[in-house]
């Protein structure tokens, strides 16, 4: 079943599953954070899509199904997010 605003609102610790490997991951300290599980070249990934208090359930689920469409093509969304890091670090001399 399908999350609300109102269950990831007031969802106990653990994953809670939204559609097509969307999760919500709420921790003992009560963070909650958006998780997408997904498989790309045969090896599973959860890849973060931010903190519940920023990135709003239709919002994570805009993302999500962007991501899964990214997997299909053949675009591996972790080594992306890690060249787009590389590249906004400042130079150290």
């Amino acid at each position: 079943m399908a999350l609300t605003t109102l269950k990831v609102k007031h969802a106990g610790p653990g994953r809670h599953a939204d559609l097509h490997g969307l999760y919500l991951l709420v921790r003992e300290s009560g963070t909650r954070s958006w998780v997408l599980r997904m498989q790309h070249a045969g090896q599973r990934r959860d890849f973060g899509l931010g903190p519940a208090h920023d990135v709003p359930l239709a919002d994570a689920r805009i993302l999500a199904a962007d991501l899964r469409r990214a997997v299909r093509a053949g675009i591996d969304p972790t080594s992306r997010r890690r060249a787009t890091r590389k590249s906004a670090r400042p130079s150290r001399r």
